[in-house]
């Protein structure tokens, strides 16, 4: 179990929520919210003395033993190294006791297995995205958290991405920071919704995107259309 009790960290403010095991949770707001400062918090990268695992303060547990626990994946690749590839890149995120074929079958899962040779520095940002989630899925922590998993795919791959998360077998309990009100309501995740540093709701995906729920948030700047949500353009001011 996942626990954090009064965070109060840079913009956050008194943030309380618990995720029990084999629970998975959308995290949602606008920009500035709080949304990434929450989970570099949640994996210590912030240290705080507010966050707990199974009732253990997280800054507690051994540095290589919390990057076992939490993942944070970020949004952007950053490789210094012009001389790493793509295969060297996952190797560094495998356990030294994982098969070395399951880089193989991850690669072909996201397509990119012609790229086990390349430079990570030779990627583009959404070959970048989906090698970030090919090591996170060999990392295998207890927790993982996708900042933006999406944000630079095409829309082919953001479905594939969408299936990936929505089979539960690639990662253990999964947290995900997203604008896509489309895949957080496709996967059904449950909700904290985030604003100015505070929590607005925290609940089932479905009580979030009840209609009057989502007006609140978001006033008539969103439109569900046949169970897809869109940005009402005319409305934005």
């Amino acid at each position: 179990m996942l626990h954090v009790a009064n965070l109060t960290a840079q913009i956050l403010k008194n943030i309380r929520f618990t995720l029990r095991e084999g629970e998975n949770l959308t995290i949602l707001g606008n920009n500035g919210s709080g949304k990434t400062t929450l989970a570099r918090a949640l994996c210590h990268l912030l240290p705080s003395q507010n966050i707990f695992l199974e009732g253990k303060n997280m800054g507690e547990i051994a540095p290589h033993l919390r990057s076992r626990v939490i993942n944070y994946v970020p949004t952007t690749l950053d490789i210094y190294d012009e001389y790493l590839s793509v295969s060297d890149y996952l190797e560094l995120n495998q356990f030294e006791s994982a098969d070395p074929r399951k880089r193989e079958e991850i690669l072909e899962a996201l397509e990119i297995e012609h790229l086990k040779h390349s430079p990570c520095q030779n990627l583009s940002s959404g070959e970048s995205s989906l090698l970030l989630i090919a090591g996170a899925i060999l990392h295998r922590a207890r927790y993982t958290i996708l900042d933006e998993p999406t944000a630079n795919l095409d829309q082919a791959k953001k479905v594939k991405i969408y299936r990936l998360l929505k089979n539960g077998s690639y990662f253990q309990n999964t947290i995900i920071i997203t604008h896509d009100l489309n895949l957080a309501y496709k996967l059904g995740y449950d909700v904290l919704y985030l604003e100015e540093g505070s929590v607005r709701f925290f609940g089932g995906c479905g009580d979030f995107f009840d209609p009057s729920h989502l007006e609140g948030c978001f006033g008539n700047a969103v439109q569900n259309i046949g169970g897809n949500f869109v940005v009402n353009y005319d409305e934005v001011r």
